[in-house]
C-alpha cells in the first residue's frame, strides 16, 4: 500500500516539481506600483510568508496575503478576496482572452510567494531562471535578476522574502551536479550567498530528494529502496544538523517543526519524533482502510481519502482530528472529481477547509465550515454560489 500511494505522489509532484516553465517572451519592467492603505496589520505577518507546510496542493501554489488569496494553475495566478468567492484569472486588461503570455495572470512558473506588498516567482527568460516580481493586482512583471542558467537548472522555494534555491532537481531526478543550497533576496539584485553544502551531512549528488526552508531550518528528504523517506534538518544559526528520522511516508503526510516531526502511515497509525529526546512514539491508530494523506494544522489534523480507483461509485472520506488525535468529524466528498489521483483537500483557512476537484487543473471549487465540526452535519458546499 506505502508503494501505491509513494507511486501516486511523485507522479502528481513531478508535475511541479521546479521552477521549469516553458520560454516566455520578456516581461513589462515598469517598477511602479501601489499598496493598500486601508489594511492596519503587518503586511509582512510570517502567515503571510511563511513557506506552507500543510497544504494539499504543491508547495508555493496557494498564497494568502492582506489583500486576499492567490492560486496560481497552469502558470496563470488566480485571484479570491475572501477564499470562497469564485476564483479569477488576476487581469483586468481589456479585451483581454486570458490564453497567453501577454495576459497580466500569466507568469510561465510553477510557484508563486507574497512579500511586503508585491508577488514573486520564478520563470525562464533569455535561456537563465530569473526572479520576477508583480504588482498584487497582476500588473507591472518586473525581471529583478538571473539566478541560474537553464543548463544549471533551478529548484527554488519561498520564506520571509528570501529565496532558497538548488541548482538541480528533485523528487529523485537525476542529472545533477551539485549539492548546494543558496538564498538570495527577492527585494533587491544582490546575488545568491551559499547557505549550507548538503555533502557535509553526507547527501550526495542526485540524494536530495526535496528541500524546504521553515523558519531557522532547511529540512531535506532523502530516499532509499529499503526505508523509503528520511527526513534531516540543518539550523541556519547554529550551522548544526539533526539526526535522520525514517518517516517511510513522503512529506505530504509529514509535518516539521522546532521540537517534533509528525507524520502518518496508511495501514498502521499516526507516529511523532522528538528532537530532544531522539525518541519515535506511535501516538494514534490509522484512520480506516484505503490510502489517506494527512494534513496538520494548528488546530486540527486533516486525514482526506484517495479515490480507491477512477469512477468510483464511493466518494472519499475526509476525517477530521483535534491534535491529540481525537476524531472530531467526518463527512463523504462527494464532488465531480477531475483527476481522481489527486488529492481533493486543499488548504485550511481561518474559517473554512478549501477543496478541488483537480489541485493542478482547477482553482479551489469546492470548501466546508470549520465552524460545523462537531456537528455531524457537514456540508460541502460549491464555491461561487
Amino acid at each position: 500500500m506505502r508503494k501505491v500511494i509513494i507511486f501516486i505522489l511523485i507522479a502528481w509532484f513531478l508535475v511541479l516539481a521546479s521552477c521549469n516553465s516553458d520560454y516566455s517572451t520578456p516581461l513589462n519592467t515598469d517598477y511602479t506600483t501601489e499598496t493598500d492603505i486601508s489594511f492596519q496589520g503587518d503586511i509582512n505577518d510570517k502567515r503571510y510568508t511563511s513557506f506552507r507546510l500543510s497544504d494539499g496542493c504543491s508547495f508555493s501554489q496557494f498564497v494568502e496575503t492582506y489583500e486576499g488569496y492567490y492560486y496560481l494553475k497552469n502558470f496563470y495566478v488566480y485571484y479570491c478576496s475572501d477564499g470562497i468567492s469564485k476564483y479569477v484569472k488576476l487581469c483586468s486588461k481589456p479585451d483581454c482572452r486570458h490564453s497567453d503570455n501577454n495576459c497580466n495572470a500569466y507568469t510561465g512558473a510553477n510557484l508563486i510567494a507574497y512579500y511586503d506588498g508585491y508577488m514573486y516567482y520564478v520563470a525562464i527568460d533569455q535561456y537563465d531562471y530569473c526572479l520576477f516580481r508583480m504588482n498584487m493586482d497582476g500588473t507591472n512583471h518586473v525581471k529583478i535578476k538571473s539566478i541560474s542558467t537553464i543548463q544549471e537548472k533551478c529548484t527554488g522555494f519561498f520564506e520571509h522574502g528570501y529565496l532558497y534555491y538548488y541548482k538541480g532537481t528533485i523528487y529523485g531526478l537525476l542529472g545533477n551536479t551539485n549539492t548546494v543550497i543558496y538564498r538570495t533576496a527577492v527585494f533587491d539584485k544582490s546575488e545568491g550567498t551559499i547557505v549550507v553544502d548538503t555533502k557535509d551531512n553526507g547527501i550526495n549528488v542526485d540524494d536530495i530528494f526535496l528541500f524546504y526552508p521553515h523558519d531557522e531550518y532547511i529540512y531535506f528528504y532523502t530516499f532509499s529502496p529499503d526505508t523509503y523517506y528520511s527526513v534531516c534538518r540543518y539550523s541556519m544559526e547554529t550551522s548544526k544538523w539533526s539526526d535522520y528520522v525514517n518517516t517511510e511516508m513522503f512529506f505530504q503526510s509529514v509535518l516539521t517543526d522546532a521540537d517534533k516531526v509528525y507524520w502518518y502511515l496508511n495501514g498502521d497509525g499516526f507516529y511523532e519524533y522528538a528532537y530532544e529526546t531522539g525518541t519515535i512514539e506511535r501516538v494514534a491508530d490509522t484512520v480506516g482502510d484505503g490510502l489517506y494523506g494527512v494534513s496538520y494544522n494548528d488546530e486540527y489534523i486533516y486525514a482526506y481519502q484517495y479515490y480507491e480507483e477512477k469512477y468510483s461509485p464511493i466518494p472519499p472520506m475526509l476525517y477530521v482530528f483535534d491534535r491529540q488525535y481525537n476524531l472530531i468529524d467526518n463527512v463523504s466528498v462527494d464532488i465531480p472529481m477531475l483527476n481522481y489521483f489527486s488529492p481533493f483537500y486543499l488548504t485550511e483557512l481561518d474559517d473554512y477547509v478549501l477543496l478541488s476537484t483537480s489541485i493542478n487543473d482547477s482553482a479551489p471549487d469546492y470548501y466546508i465550515k470549520k465552524s460545523e465540526f462537531g456537528s455531524g452535519n457537514i456540508t460541502v458546499r460549491k464555491i461561487g454560489d
